[in-house]
């Protein structure tokens, strides 16, 4: 009998976190709650893995980084904001800001970081 309370206990768990996993895979959403515009063009999607091989450990809220005290903004409507252009985000990527952010100079191809800039646009 306890056995198959485990059995029980360990299917619910699975079948729990099912939901989960879909909301992470669908484009346009994040299972960290994060809402991001739909991934429509090649160049969005490639900026997308850019963002997250290269920038999402200090650009996507956790509990860790609360904890540890990294203060980095998320990016979510990053060009919705006043002053912000495409030429000064380009400029931050590569010069970076002194002891926040390294700079990306050398780290991004020139189509790496158009797809970088257009992931952000609708990020």
């Amino acid at each position: 009998m306890p056995g198959r309370l485990v059995f029980r206990l360990l299917l619910f768990s699975v079948l729990a976190s099912v939901p989960i996993g879909l909301a992470a895979q669908e484009g346009g959403g994040s299972a960290l709650g994060v809402t991001v515009g739909k991934l429509e063009t090649d160049e969005q999607k490639r900026g997308d893995a850019v963002f997250h091989k290269n920038c999402h450990l200090c650009h996507i809220s956790t509990a860790q980084k609360r904890e540890l005290k990294i203060n980095a903004d998320e990016l979510v409507g990053l060009f919705k904001r006043p002053n912000t252009s495409e030429r000064a985000v380009r400029e931050l990527i590569q010069e970076g800001i002194p002891k926040r952010m390294p700079s990306f100079r050398y780290n991004f191809t020139a189509a790496e970081l158009d797809d970088l800039i257009a992931y952000l646009k609708i990020r």
